[in-house]
């Protein structure tokens, strides 16, 4: 590869940017203001739906289930009071769940204790009644009946009301929501989950509810309360990230235009993208729409670090602007272009992950690298060239350059002699490291990558830990060959069978089918004998039982089983989730319902499903996409420079975040979730740019004396400032992450800054120790003598 003509090439680009620079401002200008508008198009995603791809097994299994039986997702509330069994309570109750079915836009059926079908027999057959009673009693006889009433039946108080009269669980069908989003009064838009996580939060907290102390729960409201969460924190940690990044330009630039330039850079960059994403309505998730902003800024302040630091060099040498501007982008835009190539697709191999959110980041973060490269290799240069010359220093070329370029260049003198204990460190610190992250533990619950400490998750978690509530579930779809099948007693009692079985996981809280309704029927028929809680053994018992339901009214039945009575639904609510359990009991579900029901079909739908899912394609993928980004990396290295031993080489010292992220994840059992999987694969964007600059200009200076000593001490000279002051503004916007009392906010800022420093030692040490070791520019000339 011939640099200096690339240079050379560049050097003719700066002369042409600088003679139409106000051009390329007012396409700039347009740019940003045309981003500006796009971004009132945003279109927000929260629903697990939308983490899948269209095509995906798990989400056609889900869309095929709600055809059938609705929308398996609810909204559900917990009510805590010291006695539910008052007429004060009770009423409250009544109140709070005619509000919800009559407020919430795709409500469908409500359970509650004051609206059930509770079966009562009688001479003719049988009636649906109510628990409490329309006029609700005010005497003590009488709220003693309406309790005695609530725990005649054991399925319907472990449903609806512990043990001691303190809880209540309120729970709310939903209708299937539609593929399309909400416009609200003001103009804005919102997603049918999200619209209902935010009716039932409203309702729950009005005033008069307080004495019941109502909590949510169900998906749809804990996707409101997150992304409700996720919108204030955001903007926070942000705003941190912001004023840090400033505060440390001024320190490492001390200069007006080394600030806001870079700064300008980040922010044009992000928002053209999203007004970009905005017109085109690309669903974007709440939780990880800070993320390309974090890589945004973090890039744009590393290239425009590159190109200032380089242009204020040669500015104090001769003191002549537009020079100064024509050698800076000669020297640095051919690196700094292949330092944008690599990252954008390092960053692209996000797309290899079948998951929606990680598409997003993919295609957000390498947008926002490419449209930050023509920014600061256009924009940098205009700006650097308006102003007037100045005085020369040239003092300060003449005592050796700037304090931290004399002390970088100490650095590689300390490097060039220690290159062996270097070598031995490095590998004695990747055995632990590689063992570190065979330890890797995977999870996806709120618990562990969220934390207690946000309101929102601990009253979760209080809602499914108690005797009661509950926030996942899952169901079993079984579906017969034929017609019929799925009202046959033997079926049935196979169906019990599957349910005591699903019962005696540890993550198994309650089992719920149409089971609880045809025992209950023939207890009521029976004079409400508690022998008869079970499936009668005659199928024309069943039959006429279930015609007797319905011409009484009763209408839960169509939630449990369709009705051409093929297909049977297994409800199961989860105490907790761990990600882990939850694929072992999965599988075991679909196992044991394979053996005793071997001609039916049988699926799982569902959150945890999905979450399953997610980890597997999060686990794969992750493997996948730092597999493809290193090879395609190395191949990029390979032919721009001629050279397969420096593909190979320059590879090495890029694996090193990998092993420091992941040895530390493993050690200190940090849980590969959502957040922590976009580390490895966007550091290795970031770190590869250091040894891009780094390995281009090691180049430079050898073919200029072919001697590696001398190339590789003014390499650090050259490039040492930029590579250290990038590495420590990146490190301080991710450690704004680490102030956020999200578990997966602060792992990912701790994680992030290990995997930069592991990336700037990396190529301070590993990368000139190999860049000699393999002469990987060829052989030095013997009359060459280092400085």
């Amino acid at each position: 590869m011939k640099i200096q003509k690339i240079n050379e090439w560049f050097g003719r680009r700066a002369h042409a940017i600088i003679r139409f620079r106000w051009l390329w401002i007012g396409i700039f200008v347009i740019l940003l203001v045309a981003g500006f508008n796009g971004l009132q198009y945003m279109n927000m995603s929260t629903s697990w739906d939308d983490y899948f791809l269209e095509d995906d097994p798990i989400l056609i299994k889900t869309d095929e289930f709600k055809e059938i039986f609705g929308n398996d997702n609810f909204v559900a509330v917990l009510t805590q009071c010291n006695n539910t069994f008052t007429k004060e309570n009770l009423k409250l109750i009544r109140e709070l769940s005619n509000e919800l079915l009559d407020s919430i836009s795709y409500a469908d059926k409500i359970t509650s204790l004051t609206d059930i079908e509770f079966l009562a027999g009688t001479d003719y057959g049988m009636n649906i009644e109510q628990i409490v009673p329309d006029v609700i009693p005010a005497t003590v006889a009488g709220l003693d009946s309406v309790r005695i009433k609530a725990y005649l039946k054991k399925n319907i108080a472990s449903r609806l009301v512990s043990s001691d009269g303190k809880l209540s669980w309120i729970l709310l069908k939903l209708r299937a929501f539609p593929d399309v989003v909400e416009w609200r009064k003001d103009g804005s838009r919102i997603s049918p989950e999200m619209l209902t996580g935010e009716q039932a939060h409203h309702i729950l907290n009005k005033e008069k509810y307080k004495s019941i102390s109502p909590m949510g729960a169900g998906m749809p409201h804990l996707s409101f309360r997150k992304m409700d969460w996720v919108g204030k924190e955001f903007p926070r940690i942000m705003g941190m990230a912001f004023v840090l990044a400033v505060i440390v330009l001024i320190i490492a630039t001390k200069s007006f235009r080394g600030v806001v330039v870079p700064v300008l850079t980040s922010l044009s960059s992000i928002v053209i993208v999203y007004g970009a994403l905005g017109y085109w309505e690309y669903k974007i998730d709440s939780g990880m729409v800070s993320i390309p902003v974090l890589i945004a800024f973090a890039v744009a302040i590393a290239y425009n670090i590159h190109v200032f630091s380089y242009f204020k060099r040669q500015f104090l040498l001769h003191g002549q602007r537009k020079k100064a501007v024509v050698e800076t982008v000669s020297e640095m835009g051919w690196p700094v272009l292949f330092s944008a190539l690599t990252t954008f697709t390092a960053l692209l191999s996000f797309l290899v992950i079948p998951v929606v959110p990680l598409h997003f980041i993919g295609i957000a973060t390498s947008s926002c690298v490419l449209l930050t490269f023509f920014i600061v290799i256009v924009i940098m240069p205009v700006c650097l060239s308006m102003g007037k010359d100045r005085v020369p220093k040239p003092v300060v070329n003449e005592k050796g350059g700037r304090w931290l370029d004399r002390k970088l260049m100490s650095v590689g003198d300390w490097v060039l002699s220690h290159g062996k204990i270097i070598t031995l460190g490095s590998l004695i610190l990747a055995v632990v490291l590689i063992y570190g992250a065979s330890r890797i533990e995977t999870a996806f619950d709120v618990e562990n990558t969220m934390g207690r400490k946000i309101p929102y998750v601990d009253e979760s978690l209080f809602v499914a830990e108690s005797k009661l509530g509950s926030m996942y579930s899952y169901d079993v779809l079984i579906e017969f060959p034929e017609n019929g099948q799925a009202k046959l007693p033997l079926n049935l009692v196979k169906l019990d069978s599957l349910s005591d079985y699903v019962a005696t996981f540890p993550l198994s809280k309650r089992v719920s089918s149409i089971l609880d309704i045809i025992k209950d029927l023939n207890q009521t028929l029976n004079e409400n004998r508690t022998n008869f809680y079970a499936v009668p053994d005659d199928a024309n018992q069943v039959a006429q039982m279930l015609l007797l339901y319905e011409n009484a009214g009763g209408s839960e039945a169509e939630y449990w089983i369709d009705y051409d009575y093929r297909r049977l639904r297994l409800m199961i609510e989860l105490s907790n989730y761990n990600s882990g359990q939850a694929e072992r009991e999965l599988e075991d579900v679909l196992a044991k319902a394979g053996q005793i029901f071997p001609g039916a079909k049988i699926t799982c739908v569902g959150s945890l499903p999905q979450f399953t899912a997610m980890m597997q394609y999060v686990v794969r993928g992750q493997v996948l996409s730092f597999g493809i980004a290193i090879i395609i990396i190395a191949l990029l290295l390979m032919f721009v420079f001629g050279s397969i031993r420096i593909g190979l080489i320059g590879i090495i010292p890029n694996i090193a975040p990998a092993l420091v992220v992941g040895g530390i994840m493993g050690w200190f059992g940090i849980p590969l979730d959502m957040m922590t999987a976009t580390i490895i694969p966007m550091i290795l964007g970031l770190a590869v740019d250091d040894t891009i600059h780094f390995i281009n200009h090691g180049h430079l200076e050898f073919n200029r004396k072919r001697n590696y000593n001398s190339a590789i001490r003014r390499t650090f000279f050259v490039v040492g400032t930029p590579l250290v002051l990038t590495s420590i503004v990146i490190s301080a916007n991710f450690a704004v992450y680490m102030t956020s009392v999200a578990k997966s906010f602060a792992h990912m800022g701790l994680l992030s800054i290990c995997g930069m420093m592991a990336a700037l030692l990396s190529d301070l040490l590993i990368t000139p120790v190999l860049f000699r070791k393999y002469r990987i520019f060829g052989k030095e000339m013997e009359q060459a003598k280092a400085p």
